[in-house]
Order: structure tokens, then C-alpha cells, then sequence
């Protein structure tokens, strides 16, 4: 590809239209990685799921801080919605679980009041039987009573008195079986006074078990209500929550909603300001040509690292929003490190330009020869000037917080003829490939 149609393609995606194609792919990319924490069927091993997580939650912080920069009104509604995603499926887990707890506890319940009231209903046929017991042995009782004092009133020979007075045989027949019925049923609710009276204490051991029982009963039930009434507030809170965190993430993006066109502004801005340094470095890159020999073919000139002791900690490549959805090019990788921290430069080179103002804030560019630059923005203070040759190593500013920046950290573009490249390839950390194409 020459650098007219580079240039061309690199100018319409900075200003903020990448091709339709490669933004679907990347939006695609970013919605089915941002889905794979929660949708785990199917998913890969653990290790590249941490992978897959760790890349968009980097891609949703740099749209975060961006946009914080534009409009903190966004910036604050953005951080809501994020927040409400990330604990509503936690949350939703929790409510389901609340809702298991509730049902179990609810059929607990159900069953210890069934098996109360099965006790219950024991202890009242029981004090019923027992009753009619005691109604038996008191008529049986009168019974006997009535007996005995009849023939307490007859005297101690009415028996046999009755047998002289009969006046033939089959009188005296007829008599002595009278005298044995009265005596045989007398006999007879006796013995049934006792076994009544048997059948009294038995009950009566039965029912106090009973009773027993349906204590024990009773104090199940009583703690299986209070389980029952715990789970259903537990349920009824954790659907609180849900519904709040519902109804936070519905808040913030009306917010986040009012304010998109001033953040589209913004973002516009940027992009044009972009696509006006990318025309700006290839200009004078060309112009320097291939003074130094830098190549930029993979595995050659590797460049010493900007910052000691920091790291790269958010990528160069297409950023999307995920709350307004707007997409842009990350030309470059973003380095945090204390406010006044040294900047050197990553290669022997010549400063091409060092300004100030925009979005970049202080920022400085050295051509390396071969259409290579290398670029450093949001710098507190530069310590060099356009034209002035540097050597690697060489401290060229200090990292700041200048222009659209949201806290101290270096911004680093690696270009190849104005166009932006993965850093990561000069560094020895990654391969050397153009970015948002």
C-alpha cells in the first residue's frame, strides 16, 4: 500500500469513519467478549476467559476516561451503568438462590403445620375417647352401685329367700336363672369397669405422649414460620436490589442519552485533530526520509522503553464506547506513571515537532528515520524543541495530565509514514501491524 492510499484510509477513520466492515467486526469482537463472563456455555478454558476479560475491561475503562474528559455528566452516568451491569447478574443469582431458600422454606413450614395439625387431631380424638371411657366407667359404676345397694337393702339371704318362696319347681328354675343373669351382668360391668379403667390409663399414657409430641411439633413449626418469613424477606430484598440496580442503569443512560451529542462533539474533535497530526507527522517524516536506518520490518529496532519501571496498560486500537456506542481510533498506548515522571526517547531521532495545546496537551514527536515516529502526549512539560536531535535514552519531558486527560500518564504513538502502529511491536512485546484498519 502506498502512502497516498494509506494516508486516504488513515484521514477517514481518524475523523472517526472506519470502514463499515471492520467497525461491525469490531463491534461484534467487543459485544461477544463483553457477553463471555456471564455466558459461560461452551466457553473456553478459564485462563483465556481471564484474557477476554481483562481486554474489555480495559476497552470499557479507556472509553470511560475519554468520555470523562468530554462530559462529566457522561463520564458519571457511564460509570452507573457499568457498575449496575456488573452486579446485576450477581444480583440475579442472589434472587433466584433467595427464591429456591423461600420455596424450601415455605414447603418446610407446609409440612411441619400438617404434621402439627395431624398431632392435633390425635390429641382431640384421644380426649374424645378419653371421655367417653370416663362416661362408661360412670355409668357402669351407678350400675353396680345400684346393685349393691339393692341387695345391701335385701339383706344378706334375698337370694336365698327368693328360691324357698317359689311355689313349684319351675319356679325355683325360673328364679335361680333370674338370680344368675342379675349376678352375671353384675360380673359382667364389673369386668368391663376394669377394662374400661385399663383402657382409661392407656389412654391416658397415650394422650400425655401425644401432647409430648405435638410440643415438639409445635416448636418446629413456630421456627420453620420464622425461616419461612426470613426467606421471603430475603427474597423480597434481594428483588430490591435487582429492581434498583434496574432502575440506576436506566437512570444514568437517560443521562448518559441527554449529553451524547456534545460527547459526539467531542469525540469529533479529537478525531480531526488526529487525522490533521497524522497528515502533519508523515509530512516530516517524509522529509527527514531514512536518515537513521531504522527499519520497520518485524523483529528489528527495538526501542527502549519511554518510562522506567511502567507498563502499558491500555492498547492502541479501536475504541468503543459501550454506553453511546461511538467508535474511534486509540492511535496509541497509554503508560501510567506519576505526574513529573522522566520521558526519554525510545531511539536516536530529531524532534519534528514540540507543542502544546489540543487534546494531546505537550506533545512531542522525533522522527527515527524510514517514515518511523514515535510520539509523546499529555506531557506536564516538554524538554526539547521541533528540530533538535535526541539520542535514545535521552530525557525529552515528564509525564503530565494536559489536555484531554483524565490523570497523569504518557499517551505513546509508534507511526509508520503518519499512519498508527501497535507500539508493542518496537518494544520487543508484540507483533509490528498497523492499528484501526
Amino acid at each position: 500500500m502506498d502512502d497516498v492510499t494509506r494516508g486516504r484510509r488513515n484521514d477517514a477513520e481518524a475523523n472517526g469513519n472506519p470502514r463499515p466492515v471492520m467497525r461491525r467486526r469490531h463491534l461484534g469482537l467487543f459485544v461477544g467478549a463483553l457477553a463471555m463472563g456471564s455466558l459461560v456455555v461452551g466457553a473456553p478454558a478459564t485462563a483465556d476467559l481471564q484474557s477476554e476479560k481483562e481486554k474489555v475491561d480495559g476497552q470499557v475503562q479507556d472509553a470511560h476516561e475519554e468520555v470523562l474528559a468530554y462530559n462529566k455528566q457522561v463520564a458519571k452516568a457511564t460509570k452507573k451503568v457499568l457498575n449496575a451491569r456488573e452486579q446485576l447478574p450477581g444480583a440475579r443469582e442472589n434472587l433466584a438462590k433467595a427464591k429456591e431458600a423461600q420455596a424450601a422454606s415455605d414447603a418446610a413450614n407446609a409440612a411441619a403445620k400438617k404434621e402439627l395439625e395431624q398431632v392435633t387431631s390425635q390429641i382431640l380424638a384421644a380426649e374424645e375417647a378419653l371421655s367417653d371411657l370416663e362416661g362408661d366407667i360412670d355409668e357402669l359404676r351407678g350400675n353396680v352401685g345400684d346393685f349393691a345397694r339393692q341387695a345391701y337393702q335385701m339383706g344378706p339371704f334375698a337370694e336365698l329367700e327368693m328360691l324357698l318362696d317359689a311355689k313349684d319347681p319351675s319356679d325355683f328354675t325360673d328364679r335361680l336363672a333370674a338370680i344368675r343373669t342379675v349376678s352375671k351382668a353384675n360380673n359382667d360391668a364389673l369386668g368391663e369397669m376394669d377394662e374400661n379403667r385399663a383402657d382409661l390409663s392407656a389412654t391416658e399414657i397415650r394422650l400425655g405422649a401425644l401432647r409430648e409430641v405435638a410440643k415438639e411439633k409445635e416448636t418446629i413449626a413456630t421456627a420453620r414460620l420464622e425461616e419461612s418469613k426470613e426467606a421471603t424477606a430475603g427474597a423480597a430484598a434481594a428483588k430490591e436490589l435487582v429492581d434498583g440496580l434496574i432502575a440506576q442503569e436506566n437512570a444514568a443512560l437517560r443521562v448518559a442519552k441527554q449529553n451524547q451529542d456534545e460527547v459526539k462533539a467531542e469525540y469529533d474533535k479529537l478525531a480531526d485533530e488526529q487525522a490533521r497530526i497524522q497528515k502533519q507527522i508523515a509530512a516530516a517524516a517524509r522529509k527527514l526520509g531514512n536518515s537513521t536506518g531504522i527499519q520497520t520490518g518485524s523483529g528489528s529496532g527495538q526501542w527502549q522503553f519511554p518510562v522506567a519501571g511502567a507498563a502499558i496498560g491500555s492498547n492502541a486500537g479501536w475504541r468503543l464506547h459501550p454506553i453511546l456506542g461511538y467508535t474511534r481510533c486509540h492511535a496509541g498506548a497509554d503508560i501510567s506513571a506519576g505526574s513529573g515522571t522522566p520521558i526519554v526517547a525510545v531511539a536516536d531521532g530529531v524532534v519534528i515537532s514540540a507543542s502544546g495545546g489540543g487534546g494531546y496537551g505537550n506533545y512531542t514527536v522525533i522522527s527515527h528515520g524510514g517514515n518511523v515516529t514515535s510520539s509523546y502526549a499529555h506531557q506536564s512539560r516538554m524538554a526539547v524543541s521541533a528540530g533538535q536531535s535526541v539520542k535514545r535514552g535521552q530525557v525529552i519531558g515528564y509525564v503530565g495530565s494536559t489536555g484531554l486527560s483524565t490523570g497523569p500518564h504518557l499517551h505513546f504513538e509508534a507511526r509508520v509514514a503518519g499512519a498508527p502502529w501497535n507500539p508493542r511491536g518496537w518494544f520487543g512485546t508484540g507483533p509490528k501491524e498497523p492499528v484501526c484498519v
